[in-house]
C-alpha cells in the first residue's frame, strides 16, 4: 500500500539488516523490550520506505489482538522523527484496518513518558483510555509512572474523518485562545468568543469561505482573523472533540428564515460560539433555563420538538433561533446552508459588512459602516465609521491594503489616515 510520501509492504528476510540497525539504536528503543528480528518477520508487520528516495524508514504494524480489535505499533529510524511518517503511516493502517480490515477498534500502549508517541496517537484520533501499571521484570527508565492505552472505535474515527478533526493545531487554537486542554466547557466556549471575531468579510471580498479545517485554521489561527458561524462551529466543535468531547452538530432557524445557523450540543447543554455578539457560555438543554450572557439574560424554551433560544429585550424576549436537537447533519449541509449565505441576496451577510465582538458587559456591532456600541441597561451608542481600518483594529481585524480598500469601496466608508 501507499501513502503520500511512503510505501508499505510486509517485512521480509530481505529486511533483516534494516531491522538490526533499526533496533541497534539506543534511542529508537529507549521506551521499548527488544525481540527477535526473526518476530517482526510476519504479514502484520509492514516494511515504510521513502517514497521519494527508498529509503528504508521503519516499519508499521496493525495486529488482531482479539474479536475486531487491533493493536497498533511503529518504529523508525531517527533521521525520519519529526516528519509526520509516523501520523502518516498509522493513519493509513488505521483507514484499511476499520474499511476492509474488519477492525472496529484500534487500541495502542505505551510508557507514559514516551511524549512523542503519545502525540502521535493522538493525532490519529487515539483517545487516552487508561494509565497502568506493569511488574517488569528489568523495568525501564520512566516505568515507574506506568503506562498509558489509546484507543479509537470505527465509530469514531468514522466521525473524525468526516469532520477533519485529526486536523486540529490545537497548540495554535491554544495558542490563539489562551485555552488549554485541561479548560471546562465553559472556559473553552468563553475563551473562544473573546479571542476570535464573527465576521464575513471574506464574503464582502466576493468569495464564499472555505469550510475545508486547514483553511479555516489558516485563516483563524493563522492570519488570525475571524469568521461566521460555520467556520467557528466547525473549528469549535473539532477541538471538543480532539479534548474528548462527545458533540451533537445541529442546524438552526434564524428568527423566520431559513435554517442556515450552525450550533451545537455537548452535555445536554447548547454550545454557540458562533451567533454574532450572542452566547458567551453554554447553556442547559433545561425547559426555562436563563443565562446570563455577557449580562443580557438569554433563555432556553422547550415547543414543539425544538428547542428555541430567546434574548431578553426591553419590550420583553426576542426569539433569537431554533432547532430540533434530533436532527443530524452531515458536512454537505452545512456547505449548502453557507453557500446561501454567502451568495443569496437575502441573506444579510451578503449584502453588508457585519464584524461582531462580545465581552462581559460590552457588545460590539459593526454593520456597513455604523459601529454600534452596547452595554447592558444602557442605550446603544451608534457612530458613524470615518476610519474603516482604525475601526477594525479596534475590533481586533487587520487586513491587507487590497481588501481593505475593497472593503471601503463597498462599504462607503473612507480610508483615514494610514502610515
Amino acid at each position: 500500500m501507499e501513502t503520500e510520501r511512503l510505501t508499505l509492504r510486509p517485512l521480509g528476510e530481505s529486511d533483516v539488516d534494516e531491522l538490526t540497525a533499526l533496533h541497534a539504536d539506543p534511542e529508537v528503543m529507549r521506551f521499548l523490550d527488544p525481540a527477535p528480528i526473526e518476530h517482526y518477520l510476519g504479514d502484520s508487520f509492514l516494511a515504510a520506505h521513502e517514497m521519494s528516495t527508498g529509503r528504508f524508514v521503519g516499519w508499521f504494524e496493525l495486529k488482531p489482538v482479539g474479536d475486531g480489535v487491533a493493536e497498533l505499533g511503529y518504529r523508525l529510524h531517527r533521521e525520519f522523527w519529526g516528519r509526520g511518517y509516523a501520523t502518516e503511516g498509522a493513519k493509513a493502517l488505521i483507514s484499511r484496518g476499520f474499511t476492509t480490515g474488519g477492525v472496529r477498534r484500534v487500541v495502542a500502549t505505551t510508557m507514559f513518558v514516551n511524549a512523542g508517541s503519545r502525540r502521535v496517537m493522538e493525532k490519529c484520533g487515539l483517545r487516552h483510555v487508561r494509565t497502568f501499571h506493569v511488574d517488569w521484570p528489568q523495568p525501564l527508565p520512566g516505568s515507574e509512572h506506568g503506562e498509558v492505552e489509546y484507543a479509537l472505535t470505527r465509530e469514531e474515527w468514522q466521525s473524525i474523518t468526516m469532520w477533519q478533526t485529526d486536523l486540529v493545531d490545537l497548540d495554535a487554537y491554544f495558542e490563539r485562545t489562551g485555552a488549554s486542554a485541561s479548560s471546562s466547557l465553559t472556559e473553552l466556549h468563553e475563551k473562544h468568543v473573546r479571542a476570535i471575531p464573527f465576521e464575513n468579510i471574506d464574503v464582502m471580498l466576493g468569495h464564499v469561505p472555505s469550510l475545508d479545517l486547514a483553511d479555516i485554521q489558516a485563516k483563524m489561527l493563522g492570519r488570525r482573523r475571524g469568521g461566521y458561524c460555520f467556520e467557528h462551529q466547525l473549528l469549535f466543535t473539532a477541538v471538543l472533540e480532539r479534548l474528548g468531547h462527545t458533540v451533537a452538530r445541529r442546524m438552526g432557524r434564524v428568527m423566520t428564515g431559513p435554517r442556515t445557523h450552525f450550533m451545537s450540543i455537548v452535555d445536554d447543554h447548547l454550545l454557540d460560539v458562533g451567533f454574532g455578539a450572542g452566547m458567551l457560555h453554554p447553556m442547559p438543554l433545561v425547559d426555562g433555563a436563563v443565562v446570563d450572557q455577557a449580562g443580557w439574560p438569554h433563555r432556553l424554551r422547550s415547543a414543539e420538538g425544538c428547542w428555541v433560544l430567546e434574548k431578553e429585550m426591553a419590550d420583553g424576549w426576542r426569539r433569537m433561533h431554533a432547532f430540533e436537537p434530533d436532527v443530524e447533519q452531515l458536512p454537505v449541509d452545512y456547505v449548502m446552508a453557507n453557500h446561501y449565505i454567502a451568495t443569496h441576496e437575502r441573506s444579510p451577510f451578503s449584502r453588508q459588512l457585519v464584524v461582531m465582538r462580545l465581552e462581559p458587559r460590552l457588545s460590539r456591532r459593526l454593520v456597513g459602516s455604523t459601529l454600534t456600541v452596547e452595554r447592558p441597561g444602557e442605550k446603544p451608542e451608534n457612530s458613524q465609521v470615518e476610519d474603516l481600518a482604525k475601526t477594525l483594529e479596534s475590533l481586533d481585524i487587520t487586513l491587507t491594503e487590497g481588501e481593505l480598500s475593497h472593503i471601503e469601496a463597498i462599504s462607503g466608508t473612507t480610508a483615514g489616515a494610514r502610515s
